[in-house]
């Protein structure tokens, strides 16, 4: 019977990498994007020590450096795509699982760590650890931002099997419930990953959204009497905070 880390390892040697040879337009766009989504959830001091968890072929980083972030540092499982991250980013990447890699480092070592699109890979049995080892690396006032399927949403269960590694979606409350379980204390924010307007496309497609979501919080106050958590796009991004 294979194992889950079989699942994954095959995953990543039959499809993970393949034929995704990402160009300098591809980072660009990538970036436009995700520095808009980030906003003011980015820390202010430019020298701060950044993690991305699961970076993959370095979009975030990529991004970060753009934006003048030059401590960055990346760990993922796949050789391929951190290859394809050497061309374009300057951050020290490492091949590694993300929770070893965690429990590896120094407490209070980063100010920023990121988690797109990694939570949802991990069995339950995992995310405890996942979560206190992310606080334990982080300097006190420093922020874990991820980015989870949203069960909430109506399109959630496309974005939690869309993928065969996926293990779990997430919504506001129980994301809130496993910060609490794991020192966070139970101040999670939230924040949607509709459209962000950076183009005439992209800006059709966010005002195209803003109508649908508002059609969105009626069915649930006409279902559930209340709108549940507003967060309504198929993936959600969270931020916990180390208060000390």
């Amino acid at each position: 019977m294979a194992s889950l880390d079989d699942i994954t390892k095959r995953y990543y040697e039959t499809t993970a990498s393949r034929g995704h040879r990402p160009t300098a337009e591809h980072y660009a766009t990538s970036a436009a994007g995700l520095l808009r989504r980030l906003g003011p959830w980015l820390p202010s001091d430019r020298t701060t020590p950044c993690l991305d968890l699961a970076c993959g072929c370095g979009e975030l980083i990529y991004a970060l450096e753009q934006r003048g972030f030059a401590r960055t540092h990346g760990v993922d499982l796949c050789v391929e795509e951190l290859d394809e991250a050497r061309k374009f980013v300057r951050a020290e990447l490492v091949v590694g699982d993300v929770i070893d890699h965690l429990a590896a480092q120094r407490e209070g070592s980063y100010g920023f760590v990121t988690a797109f699109n990694i939570v949802e890979h991990l069995p339950k049995e995992r995310l405890v650890d996942f979560f206190r080892e992310a606080r334990r690396v982080l300097r006190p006032g420093g922020a874990l931002v991820g980015m989870v399927p949203n069960a909430v949403s109506p399109f959630g269960a496309a974005a939690r099997y869309w993928d065969i590694t996926h293990q779990i979606a997430f919504t506001p409350n129980s994301l809130t419930q496993l910060a609490a379980m794991t020192g966070w204390g139970d101040r999670v924010e939230f924040r949607e990953c509709g459209p962000v307007p950076y183009g005439v496309k992209s800006a059709i497609r966010y005002v195209a959204w803003r109508a649908l979501r508002g059609a969105i919080a009626a069915w649930f106050l006409v279902e559930n009497g209340a709108p549940r958590d507003g967060i309504y796009s198929s993936d959600m991004l969270f931020r916990l905070r180390k208060e000390s």
